[in-house]
């Protein structure tokens, strides 16, 4: 009987370990579309002729990722 309570536990644990994995996972989500949005701007540029319009676009939005990153990286301040 106490082996099949060890099974549970050790099910519950891995329960446990992956919900905690996609909320790490889910935070992250954001930033890698924004970064693939951008890397698909820059490739869009190469293709066409390297339009300044779009290489501008693509900075814009690699910018904003890394400045998302960035914000959301800092620990709130203490009251």
């Amino acid at each position: 009987m106490e082996w099949v309570l060890q099974v549970v536990d050790e099910f519950d644990d891995v329960v446990g370990a992956l919900r905690l994995f996609w909320l790490g996972a889910a935070a992250e989500i954001p930033l890698v579309l924004a970064g693939g949005a951008g890397f698909g701007a820059i490739g869009a540029a190469l293709v066409t002729g390297a339009e300044p319009l779009l290489m501008a676009a693509a900075t814009i939005v690699l910018g904003l990722a890394g400045i998302s990153k960035i914000r959301d990286s800092r620990s709130p301040a203490a009251p």
